[in-house]
């Protein structure tokens, strides 16, 4: 069965267009990598996780949920165990670098379980290193 194509009228052509829903913010990579340096990071892993972040990263800064690919690619590219990468993580969510997904579950996590997303921390957290 074909259905009709939709015909055409002036009152069609004269309705508004449907909105469009708000463009997700570019993630930009130089700042963030400036944020990084000016982070006061516990542990020089955490500073090399987050260049290899910066590389990986999509056009908005977001890591999905469970893309074991990405933590294999991670682990071979910055030569990182699994735990040092969910350490640098902690690390790079409490500078606020990172926000994650909540946590379901009481169980042991996967190093990427939870979807993540590049962020800068607020301008009061940052520090000016160009002064």
């Amino acid at each position: 069965m074909t259905h009709p194509a939709p015909r055409v009228t002036p009152a069609v052509m004269a309705r508004p267009p449907a909105p469009r829903p708000p463009a997700a913010p570019r993630f930009d990579r130089h700042a963030w990598e400036e944020a990084l340096l000016a982070a006061a990071l516990t542990h020089h892993t955490d500073r090399l996780l987050g260049w290899a972040l910066a590389h990986l990263a999509s056009a908005s800064g977001q890591f999905r949920a469970g893309t074991s690919r990405d933590a294999g690619h991670m682990a071979r590219a910055t030569r990182l165990t699994s735990k040092q990468i969910h350490q640098g993580l902690k690390g790079l969510e409490r500078a606020g670098l990172i926000v994650r997904a909540p946590r379901t579950g009481n169980g042991p996590e996967h190093v990427l379980a939870r979807a993540f997303t590049l962020t800068l921390p607020p301008a009061a957290e940052r520090t000016d290193t160009t002064s």
